[in-house]
Formats: C-alpha cells, sequence, structure tokens
C-alpha cells in the first residue's frame, strides 16, 4: 500500500497573507484530517483529488491533482527535495 507526496510544480503561496508555503519541487505527504499518513491501493491509485495545504497562518489553499500539482509515492522522492507542509486529502 504506496504513500503518496505532492509534488509543488512551483512556488505555493498563501493567497491571503503571502507568507510562502511551498518551493517549486517541494514535496507534501498527503494525510488525513488528523495527520496521519494515507495508504492507497496500489491498484487502484486515484487519478484525481481535492487536497487543502494550511499555511502557518492557518489560511487554507486548495490543490487539484492533476490540474495543479503532481503526485508520486513517497519511495520516489529524492534526498535533496525540499519538504513542504503535508497536505490533506478532501476529496477523491
Amino acid at each position: 500500500m504506496p504513500f503518496l507526496a505532492v509534488v509543488h510544480l512551483r512556488e505555493l503561496v498563501c493567497q491571503e497573507c503571502g507568507t510562502k508555503i511551498a518551493d517549486p519541487g517541494a514535496r507534501s505527504f498527503v494525510v488525513d484530517p488528523t495527520g496521519e499518513p494515507i495508504g492507497f491501493d496500489a491498484e487502484h491509485m486515484p487519478e484525481e483529488m481535492t487536497l487543502t495545504v494550511a499555511c502557518p497562518g492557518g489560511h487554507v489553499a486548495t490543490l487539484l491533482v492533476p490540474n495543479e500539482v503532481a503526485v508520486e509515492e513517497t519511495m520516489a522522492i529524492p534526498d535533496s527535495a525540499p519538504i513542504a507542509a503535508d497536505v490533506v486529502l478532501s476529496e477523491i
């Protein structure tokens, strides 16, 4: 059961306060609302997901897979990749 990470394709900045949430190339782990990592069925990986991420000020942004961000298995994350805030799975 693989775990997924979001690959931020471009800089992500909070629309409300301007705080940087993620740099291009950073990874965010996909978690449930309690912060626990979510495992996905390797044979039925979701093609579309709606995710949310909060800036340090608590403002929430919505991210759409695959339109705005990409995903990869966490085992594929390069050691040099920066890690960004976790994203919460809202909808598959």
